[in-house]
């Protein structure tokens, strides 16, 4: 799970699409875990659209200054 921490993120919806409340949140290029499923940092029903935006776009920003 530590490298989910090192790579950008990005938003997803849930099986209901863009009407729906919720994000998720993912790394941009997939991460598998040990069963090989995609790694979601933020699963569906976990959080709203606008505090996921607000947190990837925050999370991706502290990556680009420690560059």
């Amino acid at each position: 799970m530590e490298e989910t921490i090192k790579v950008k993120w990005k938003t997803g919806v849930c099986g209901q699409g863009e009407k729906c409340w919720c994000r998720t949140i993912s790394p941009v290029d997939p991460i598998l875990d040990e069963e090989q499923s995609e790694m979601y940092i933020v699963g569906q029903g976990e959080m709203s659209t606008f505090h996921a935006e607000y947190i990837v776009n925050l999370h991706n920003k502290s990556l680009e200054n420690e560059m």
